[in-house]
């Protein structure tokens, strides 16, 4: 008898055990959250139009000349220098036309030989931001300025020479 009341338990716990496992799965609820992000800014920085100035130092009958074009994210300058002391300094403007603020993390140009120097100045005309972010780190433009001088100390005549200039520019958080 004490066996036939044991099967009758275990028979018991069996169908108790089936029926909560139907029970939960009857009640059991999956739910699943689908979603979009879409993104709305935009990384615009590009160059504008530039300008040469020459500046003569020696008096050779003859001045120095340079133009700037621009492209986009390029700047071409191009520099005819008449005798050594003379300097051509070329100024263009980087300008943000996108949402994200930007900030310049590096202007730097390569000097070409022992004929030239070719120095790179940074300043700063205007600090309005499309975005805000931590002023004075942001532009909305930016005056690069490319100065090229034909060295006074050259003893031979150099033919065309080339330098590169790279301005690198990086999102203001």
């Amino acid at each position: 008898m004490k066996r036939n009341n044991n099967n009758i338990i275990m028979i018991a716990l069996v169908v108790i055990a089936l029926v909560m496992g139907i029970a939960y799965a009857a009640f059991a609820t999956t739910l699943n959250i689908n979603g979009t992000a879409e993104i709305k800014s935009t990384w615009d920085i590009r160059f504008e139009a530039g300008t040469c100035t020459p500046t003569v130092t020696k008096d050779s009958g003859k001045a120095s000349s340079g133009t700037i074009s621009v492209q986009g994210t390029t700047a071409t300058v191009t520099a005819s220098m008449a005798s050594p002391g003379d300097k051509l300094s070329c100024t263009v403007t980087a300008k943000n036309y996108g949402t994200l603020a930007a900030k310049r993390t590096s202007w730097t140009v390569t000097s070409p030989t022992q004929f030239f120097n070719v120095t790179a100045t940074p300043a700063t005309t205007g600090t309005v931001t499309p975005l805000a972010a931590k002023a004075g780190d942001t532009i909305a433009s930016e005056t690069l300025t490319i100065t090229i001088e034909y060295l006074s100390t050259v003893t031979t005549q150099p033919t065309q020479q080339t330098f590169t200039g790279v301005a690198t520019y990086a999102q203001a958080l």
